[in-house]
């Protein structure tokens, strides 16, 4: 059965961007100015005297990048015995990606505890435990993000999805390496958006503003192809991904600025990855058909891409 791909629903992702328009202005025969948002500088704690650094990224963007407190100890408190315990990774979650340094956990059982170590674990890399008493325990980032290669991680989120589909036949083995995707997933969400209020990360990264919004949704759509693999792992045949797989590489190779990938590839893989899906299963070829559309959204977001 072949999908129409104009009927799939593609899970949504919602990216809020902040806007000032200010005007140059001209300070006696030569200085220029503009004034800093009044909204931006109250979030960030700017006042007189503050240092704020411009950074030109690659694109010709100017970031300016809060200089106060830089290294300085975030730490966020979480009473489990109050939280419900479908938010306790929602609120892990948020903590983590915006770049709390410290978790302090309290909780009124052991169990709460194991729980939430094996959440952290599975879910949330740097993050370990350096103090336990019987009602409290203390989380720490340990890991220097500023020696992670966030564009070497991105290529190895694209490779372990691609190891998901050579072994797309043995469950555990896929759901082993998902959770693996999840990990990095977080971690570079964490970097992106620590490079929005550090200077040292977005100095290492050196986007634009468009490129940090490319880049987020590049990663939700790996991870989301990472549990699209995992949900038809053990039912599906490998035979019938080579070709999604191939569609997959290519299009993350276009994003990260391979200029050998032309449009017409990115067309004929596609092609060929729905072609395969002729005879599979509704179900299977409906998530199948989910990640190619996937893979074709991360192709579109190439700057080189479309480029003569």
């Amino acid at each position: 059965m072949l999908l129409d791909p104009i009927k799939l629903k593609v899970t949504s992702l919602k990216i809020r961007v902040m806007t000032y328009l200010r005007k140059v202005l001209k300070i006696g025969n030569s200085s220029l100015f503009i004034t800093l948002p009044k909204p931006w500088c109250k979030k960030f704690s700017i006042d007189e005297g503050d240092f704020v650094e411009a950074l030109e990224s690659s694109t010709g963007e100017l970031i300016l990048v809060p200089r106060k407190n830089e290294g300085a100890e975030k730490i966020f408190f979480i009473n489990l015995g109050e939280l419900q315990r479908k938010y306790v990774e929602k609120v892990i979650s948020y903590a983590y990606i915006n770049g709390y340094t410290k978790l302090r956990a309290s909780y009124r059982s052991k169990k709460d505890l194991e729980d939430l170590k094996s959440l952290i674990e599975s879910k949330f890399m740097g993050l370990i435990l350096v103090s336990e008493s019987d009602d409290e325990a203390v989380f720490s980032f340990a890991l220097d993000i500023n020696q992670v290669d966030f564009f070497e991680i991105v290529r190895r989120m694209d490779r372990i999805t691609s190891f998901m589909i050579d072994s797309i036949a043995d469950k555990e083995k896929v759901k082993a390496m998902d959770s693996e995707v999840d990990k990095l997933y977080f971690l570079l969400i964490r970097m992106l958006r620590m490079g929005l209020t550090d200077s040292m990360i977005a100095r290492k990264l050196m986007l634009s503003p468009v490129q940090f919004l490319d880049y987020r949704l590049v990663l939700h759509f790996i991870e989301t192809i990472g549990d699209e693999l995992a949900s038809i792992a053990g039912r599906a045949n490998r035979s019938y991904l080579e070709s999604v797989k191939k569609l997959k590489e290519m299009s993350i190779k276009a994003f990260l600025g391979d200029r050998k990938i032309k449009p017409a590839d990115i067309e004929e893989a596609s092609k060929e990855a729905y072609s395969a899906l002729v005879s599979v299963n509704p179900d299977l070829a409906l998530s199948i058909s989910r990640i190619i559309e996937m893979a074709k959204d991360i192709a579109d977001l190439s700057e080189t891409l479309y480029l003569l």
